[in-house]
């Protein structure tokens, strides 16, 4: 089934979407550039280049010292200046820092698992609204169907009643009372009609093709639909091993446990390793061409700098521990919510069905009237057929989006999926 207008126009403008658009390459830009995905992608680099900086601490620092210098020696009794320049090269490097930066990176490395994770969640996020969008579309396209065929069919008796009023056989009222439900249908049409270019817009940016509106879609087989319900228990134990979120959220906490470590240690003893060349112009007692050793630094006192910083970060392992325990909590609730819904619209989808077989049938049935000329209009049983077609759509799309909703609180990368 092919749904279509023919007032929307996609540009020329590079390359155009396919037209008509399956929901498959519809699906197909949820990993495209979208705004909402390099937002979580920055995150991420961040949380790398965090790991980067922390790698850098130990690493070894060479540098090169000239200072050239010109001295008068306090003992001497003229007054002319000594060369008394020198040129250095020092290197140097910490080789135990006793766990601070081991703790550092433990932080790092629990982060960036953890920012990988939000942002598959964030691609499950961006593929359920492109959807949920396309969804829209089609959905709005049989709005706007079902409202065209009422509002002609009450034009049609509106047009009979008007001309049975020019001839006195209808009164005022009756005729006032039939104009105002035409004209009724009539604003809802014309704000059908309107939801059906904004539905398509909210698509396009979606699928971050903002300035290539789609026109046709192609209305999709759920194969879901068949699906049978789970159990709420069997659901929300496997959602707690491999949850996107609270994995994401879990290691957040492991990120911020770390880090904390690391507090206790930043303002502790090192080990360093020295290395020095070094060439003088004056010779004197005491100084060295060449020097190599070890250096043992044992801080005893940083003016409460540690505790300061521990403050901050017991701050915000706090916070990482609440949003990792609401998780947990609203997991149930959430699981429990989308199978009472499935519950309700796998029932609702039987009375869809025999509804749209009965609105089916009278179709048929005055169809053949009509053909028969024995009656002279199908507009009534057009536009229930319609409207219970719409109905019968829209509680499908509802039921394929809870399914993907569900697939996503147990882990499922729906955006890596060949087959949607």
């Amino acid at each position: 089934l092919t749904l279509a207008t023919g007032c929307f126009v996609t540009p020329v403008n590079g390359e155009t979407l396919p037209d008509p658009l399956t929901l498959r390459q519809a699906l197909s830009y949820a990993t495209a550039g979208h705004p909402n995905l390099s937002l979580a992608d920055a995150e991420l680099e961040q949380a790398v280049s965090r790991k980067l900086q922390i790698e850098t601490i130990n690493n070894i620092n060479a540098y090169i010292e000239l200072a050239p210098y010109a001295v008068i020696p306090s003992a001497r009794i003229d007054d002319d200046f000594i060369n008394d320049s020198y040129a250095r090269l020092s290197v140097s490097k910490t080789l135990y820092d006793f766990g601070y930066t081991h703790s550092l990176e433990d932080s790092a490395d629990e982060e960036i698992f953890s920012q990988q994770l939000l942002t598959s969640v964030t691609r499950n996020q961006q593929y359920i609204t492109i959807m949920q969008r396309y969804f829209n579309v089609i959905l709005a396209d049989l709005h706007f169907a079902a409202i065209d065929e009422r509002m002609t069919t009450l034009y049609v008796t509106y047009d009979k009643l008007l001309e049975r009023h020019s001839l006195g056989m209808v009164s005022d009222d009756v005729l006032m009372e039939a104009e105002t439900v035409y004209r009724q249908a009539a604003d809802e049409r014309k704000a059908s009609e309107k939801n059906q270019f904004s539905s398509r817009l909210r698509l396009a940016n979606a699928i971050n093709r903002p300035e290539d509106i789609p026109v046709n879609l192609i209305q999709p087989v759920l194969p879901q639909l068949d699906k049978a319900i789970p159990e709420l228990e069997d659901l929300f134990r496997k959602a707690m091993h491999s949850n996107l979120t609270i994995t994401a959220l879990h290691h957040a906490v492991l990120a911020d446990r770390a880090a904390l470590q690391a507090s206790k240690q930043a303002y502790g003893p090192s080990l360093t390793a020295g290395l020095e060349l070094n060439q003088y112009e004056r010779e004197r007692e005491g100084r060295n061409d060449a020097s190599i050793g070890l250096s043992l630094r044992v801080p005893l006192a940083n003016g409460s700098r540690t505790q300061a910083k521990k403050a901050g970060i017991v701050a915000k392992l706090s916070t990482s521990q609440a949003r990792y325990d609401q998780a947990r909590f609203s997991l149930r609730e959430q699981l429990s919510d989308l199978i009472s819904q499935l519950d309700i619209l796998k029932f609702k989808r039987e009375s869809d069905k025999k509804r749209l077989d009965s609105r089916s049938l009278t179709l048929d049935k005055n169809r053949a009237l009509y053909e028969l000329e024995m009656q002279t209009t199908l507009g009534t049983s057009m536009a229930s057929y319609t409207e219970a077609e719409w109905l019968s759509v829209k509680n499908d799309f509802e039921i394929a989006t809870i399914w993907a909703q569900i697939d996503t609180l147990l882990g499922k990368k729906l955006y890596q999926q060949q087959d949607n």
